[in-house]
C-alpha cells in the first residue's frame, strides 16, 4: 500500500524548496493513486523521474533518508543488548550475526559493518510474507513501493532504505548518530542492497 501521509511529507519538502508547480508535476493527485500494481507502477514511474530531473542528488538522497518511514524494533533492541555486553567491534558483529534477527549478511572492516540484504524471496522464505504483485523486481526488493517499478532507476530512491533505514536503526540502538553510506541496490542493477555502516568504537570501561 502507498504510505500517503510519508509521500505528503515528502511532496511538502519538495514544494518548500522548488515550488507547488514542481510539487505537483512530481507528485500529482496523491489521493487519487489506487493500491494496485499497476497504479503504484505508473505512479512510481513519474515520481522517480521527476526527482531525477531536478538533478539535485544531495538535497534529495537526504530527504529520503531523512524520511524513511521503516523500522525494525526487535533488531534495534539486539543490536543495543548485544553492543553493550561486547568487548570489541570484532565479537559485537560476531554475536549480532549469529543472533539471526539482523537477517543482512554482513562484514566488518575496520570500523564499517558492510550490510547487505538479502534477497526479498529469501526473506519472505525464513519470516513469511510476500509482496501481492507481481514485477521485475517483486522477488528482489525490499520496499513495498519500489518493488512496483518495472525498469531500473538512479539510486537517489535507495537513499531511503539503506542510509534512512539502517542510520535510524542504529541511532536508536546505540543513541548517537551513525554515518551510513549507500554501496549498491538491486533496483540500479546491483546483486544485492548494500550499504556502509560506520560503528562508534566500543568503550570498555
Amino acid at each position: 500500500m502507498l504510505n500517503k501521509e510519508w509521500i505528503s511529507q515528502l511532496a511538502g519538502d519538495i514544494e518548500t524548496k522548488y515550488g507547488k508547480e514542481t510539487r505537483e508535476r512530481i507528485f500529482g493527485d496523491i489521493e487519487s493513486v489506487k493500491n494496485d500494481h499497476d497504479s503504484l507502477s505508473a505512479w512510481f514511474g513519474n515520481f522517480i523521474r521527476g526527482i531525477d530531473e531536478l538533478n539535485d542528488k544531495e538535497f534529495l538522497t537526504a530527504m529520503l533518508a531523512e524520511r524513511c518511514p521503516c523500522g525494525y524494533s526487535d533488531a534495534e533492541k539486539d543490536i543495543k543488548k548485544l553492543y553493550k555486553e561486547s568487548k570489541t567491534l570484532e565479537e559485537f558483529v560476531t554475536r549480532l550475526d549469529e543472533n539471526g534477527i539482523f537477517n543482512d549478511k554482513i562484514k566488518l572492516r575496520g570500523n564499517i559493518l558492510y550490510a547487505t540484504k538479502q534477497l526479498w524471496s529469501d526473506v519472505c522464505a525464513y519470516f513469511g510474507g510476500k509482496h501481492n504483485h507481481k514485477g521485475f523486481y517483486t522477488e528482489s526488493c525490499h520496499c513495498p513501493l519500489a518493488s512496483h517499478t518495472e525498469e531500473s532507476i538512479s539510486d537517489i530512491f535507495c537513499h531511503c532504505c539503506t542510509v534512512g533505514y539502517y542510520s535510524k536503526m542504529f541511532k536508536n540502538a546505540l543513541g548517537v548518530d551513525v554515518k551510513v553510506e549507500f554501496i549498491d541496490s538491486v533496483i540500479i542493477g546491483g546483486k544485492g542492497c548494500t550499504a556502509a555502516i560506520y560503528l562508534p568504537a566500543i568503550d570498555v570501561k
